[in-house]
C-alpha cells in the first residue's frame, strides 16, 4: 500500500501543481516536502485543507491510497456490510478480530456486537445478546452527543431494547445524524436505523406500528434511490399485511422479490424468504 506522502505527490504531479501551490497558507513548503518524502506526518487539519485544494474527498484519497480498492478494512465497515442473519460472515469477522493480540476499547465493543448477533442468529437468545452489549449502552447513555461511530453502534444494537426505549433511541440517533447530513452514506445509515427498528417492532408483534413506519419508509427510499432498502420494505410490508390478516400482501411480495431479482441479489432474496417463512410459522 502506498504511503500518504507518495500518494499526495502523485496526485499533485498529475494535476500539474507545485508544492508551493498545494501548501501555500497551510504549511511551509519545506515541511510539505518532508511529508511527500515520508519524513514527517501531516496533521489531520492540514491534510483536509490540502485535499480541499486538490478538490478531492477523503474517500477518494483513501481509494487511491488503497491502490484503487474500496477501503473496507475497518471492522465497523465490515459490520455495516452484513446482510440479515449472515452467521457465516459474523463468525469470520469475529475470528479475524480475535486474532489481534491486543484489542482497543472500540474493538472490544465491536466484538460484543458480533457475539450478540451470533447469539441471536444461532440460538435466538435475545437475553444473552443483551448482556453482551450492556457495556456499549452503559457508555453511550452517559453522553448527550453521539458521534458517527456511536450512531453506527446503536444501529446494530437497537433490537435489544424494550420497544419504547428502542423507538426513543432510534429517534434520537436519527436526530443526531442531522449534523452529518452532508456526509456520503448518511442516507443509508438513516434508513438502516429505521430498518433495524422495524425488525424490532415485528419481533415484538407491534405490527400496526411497524406498518405505519414502513408506509413512511417506502417514499423515503424512493426519494433517495435506495433500491435494496426499498425491496426489503416491500417484502416486509407484505409480511405485515399477512400478520394483520389484511389484503394485498402478495402484491408487495412480488414487488420486493422482483426488485431484488432485477439487481441479481439472490442471496438477500433467499434470506428474506426465510425471514417471512419464520414469522408466518410463528404466528400460525
Amino acid at each position: 500500500m502506498n504511503s500518504v506522502g507518495k500518494v499526495l505527490k502523485d496526485i499533485r504531479l498529475s494535476l500539474g501543481y507545485t508544492q508551493t501551490e498545494v501548501c501555500k497558507n497551510i504549511m511551509s513548503q519545506s515541511n510539505y516536502s518532508k511529508v511527500e518524502k515520508g519524513e514527517i506526518d501531516i496533521s489531520f487539519s492540514n491534510m483536509i485543507e490540502i485535499l480541499n485544494r486538490l478538490d478531492m474527498s477523503v474517500d477518494e484519497f483513501m481509494y487511491i491510497k488503497n491502490e484503487l480498492k474500496k477501503h473496507i478494512n475497518s471492522h465497523m465497515s465490515k459490520i455495516n456490510t452484513l446482510r440479515y442473519n449472515d452467521t457465516e460472515k459474523l463468525l469470520e469477522f469475529k475470528q479475524d478480530l480475535e486474532k489481534k493480540q491486543t484489542l482497543t476499547s472500540r474493538e472490544l465493543e465491536l466484538l460484543a456486537i458480533y457475539d450478540s448477533l451470533i447469539l441471536i442468529a444461532v440460538k435466538n437468545d435475545f437475553e444473552a445478546a443483551k448482556e453482551k452489549i450492556k457495556i456499549i449502552w452503559e457508555r453511550l447513555e452517559k453522553y448527550d452527543n453521539w458521534y458517527l461511530y456511536d450512531i453506527q453502534l446503536i444501529s446494530n444494537i437497537i433490537y435489544l431494547f424494550p420497544t419504547d426505549t428502542a423507538v426513543s433511541i432510534a429517534n434520537l440517533a436519527i436526530k443526531q445524524l442531522e449534523k452529518y447530513k452532508g456526509l456520503r452514506g448518511i442516507n443509508n445509515l438513516t434508513v438502516n436505523i429505521h430498518m433495524n427498528l422495524l425488525l424490532h417492532l415485528i419481533e415484538h408483534e407491534q405490527y400496526e406500528l411497524a406498518l405505519d413506519k414502513i408506509n413512511k419508509l417506502i417514499p423515503y427510499c424512493i426519494s433517495k434511490s435506495l433500491i435494496v432498502h426499498l425491496a426489503v420494505c416491500y417484502i416486509r410490508k407484505g409480511l405485515l399485511l399477512d400478520l394483520l390478516h389484511k389484503n394485498d400482501s402478495d402484491k408487495w411480495y412480488v414487488r420486493g422479490y422482483s426488485l431484488l431479482e432485477s439487481i441479481h441479489s439472490d442471496k438477500l432474496k433467499k434470506e428474506l424468504q426465510k425471514e417471512v417463512s419464520q414469522y408466518i410459522k410463528r404466528k400460525y
